[in-house]
């Protein structure tokens, strides 16, 4: 592997800022072919799920969440049960999940996954977790596969101590260099195949994004591998609102949780609750529908999605803790690190996410799973309004996105619809103004291609009983040719304009 080499790496990638923005990453190649683990969606929930992969723990395969949120291993109550591979001690540990608190002691084990080789590891088996449901553990999963950056450790002063960190990285030849994962869609029903998980560090190639986690300081045990936060700075907007955060990309959390000044696309909650792990609480539901933009600090937003309808989907936070960010070790001290992001497993549909263990990079490639372009969209003049429709037959589709901008660009108006097609009417826009309309559909990968009216259609007033436009040739005559006949009309008393003659 290429451990010797991983402080001098470390350190060149924080001396080049531009290195979080580049269009390029230029990473480690990975040592060997490439070993690919299927990815299943489990604990499928009001429309949220959780990415589960398959790991040999002893002599028993079991089910565990792909969670890049978390940095160890640990195996839910009885999963072990009559192994005698598995070496347990005394030395006590309860990691907490957002409020899932597991409650064991260290074992020590043989862990393989996929076809790499295993590694003799220390992960937490549990005896008992709160509330009652270990975190998806009446949903099919059987413990955490932590894969994030991080280093902990379990034992108290004068106990054999006892490093926990991921199994990936503690894996041998070149697998623990660094993971991809790859989810190529949202699922629709549990156990379903939703991706791939690739052990090595992440392919070199062409990528949306770069994002860089800084040094700790520190280093994993025997070894001279850098240990990195797990946070990373990103930056999330709503329409011109942005604010830049330390980021958990986290595929072991439903729901996106924002901080910020984005009350105005809310709905506060009747009362705030708290997160689950302490140290925040929820305020407010985003809004369904609303488009959010993520980047790279001083990077130009590379994915763009709406809202969707569901459970958790997105949720607005404020802090209550003091632990400085970047310093918390778990989930309940990050919650409590002051205000953070964190991704959801959205983030991660429609696109490959590389950790890479010895540089600290998480490498976003390019989108996958885009929808694509909605058919024949239409643009009709009113009175003073314009309608838009369209037609689209995608699976998938959360959201379109509809917006009018002027013949020369300018925008003018943005509407989210949630659901099937509608015609959606516009008002509001200056007399004389020429409007074009652009739809686009939205899932979870992101919004797919504009697709804008063949025609542009114009905000004036029409006459209703004729729907003849004001200020067209035609009415202005007629309109004269009255003022005319009115006028004589005055000076004759009133009278009648006809002739007398024929009259009866």
């Amino acid at each position: 592997m290429l451990r010797n080499a991983a402080l001098a790496v470390a350190g060149a990638v924080l001396a080049g800022a531009a290195a979080t923005t580049a269009s390029t990453a230029a990473l480690a190649e990975p040592l060997g072919d490439p070993v690919e683990v299927p990815i299943i969606a489990e604990s499928l929930r009001d429309g949220t799920f959780l990415p589960a992969v398959e790991v040999q723990v002893g002599e028993r395969p079991l089910t565990l969440l792909l969670d890049t949120g978390s940095e160890g291993l640990v195996v839910y109550p009885n999963r072990l049960e009559g192994d005698t591979t598995v070496e347990r001690t005394e030395v006590a540990a309860d990691p907490d999940y957002n409020g899932a608190h597991v409650f064991g002691h260290v074992a020590l084990a043989d862990v393989a996954i996929g076809g790499a080789a295993p590694a003799r590891l220390p992960f937490v088996l549990a005896h008992r977790c709160e509330p009652t449901d270990c975190l998806g553990g009446d949903d099919g999963l059987d413990g955490i596969l932590g894969v994030s950056q991080g280093l902990r450790t379990w034992g108290e002063a004068g106990e054999t101590q006892y490093p926990w960190w991921s199994a990936i990285a503690q894996l041998p030849d070149g697998a623990g260099d660094g993971h991809t994962i790859r989810v190529t869609h949202a699922p629709t029903a549990r156990g379903e195949r939703i991706g791939t998980l690739t052990l090595g560090a992440p392919v070199v190639g062409e990528a949306d994004a770069v994002f860089q986690a800084p040094l700790t300081g520190g280093i994993y045990p025997d070894s001279d591998h850098p240990t990195f936060t797990k946070q990373v700075e990103s930056c999330w907007s709503i329409d011109t609102v942005m604010n830049c955060l330390p980021t958990t990309i986290d595929s072991g959390e439903r729901g996106a949780v924002m901080m910020g000044d984005f009350e105005a696309w809310a709905t506060p909650i009747p009362s705030p609750t708290p997160f689950p792990g302490g140290g925040a609480e929820e305020i407010a539901h985003l809004n369904a529908g609303t488009p959010i933009s993520f980047a790279t600090p001083g990077g130009a937003p590379f994915w763009t999605r709406t809202v969707a309808d569901g459970y958790r989907a997105a949720g607005l936070y404020r802090p209550t803790g003091t632990t400085p960010p970047g310093e918390a070790e778990d989930a309940a001290a990050l919650a409590a690190s002051g205000p953070y992001f964190n991704t959801g497993n959205v983030f991660f549909v429609g696109r490959s996410v590389g950790f890479d263990n010895l540089t600290g990079q998480i490498v976003v490639g390019p989108v996958d799973g885009l929808p694509a372009a909605v058919q024949q969209v239409s643009l009709t003049e009113g009175d003073r309004r314009v309608e838009v429709g369209w037609t689209d037959a995608q699976p998938g589709i959360e959201s379109y996105v509809v917006r009018l901008r002027t013949a020369a660009g300018e925008p003018l108006a943005e509407r989210v619809v949630l659901g099937a097609p509608a015609p959606q009417e516009f008002t509001g826009v200056a007399d004389g103004v020429d409007v074009v309309a652009e739809v686009a559909a939205a899932n979870a990968a992101g919004v797919g291609p504009w697709l804008a009216s063949p025609n542009a259609a114009r905000f004036r007033p029409h006459l209703p009983e004729t729907g003849v436009e004001v200020g067209a040739p035609a009415v202005v005559a007629t309109v004269l040719a009255g003022a005319g006949l009115l006028l004589l009309a005055a000076r004759r008393g009133g009278r009648s304009l006809r002739p007398r003659r024929g009259i009866r």
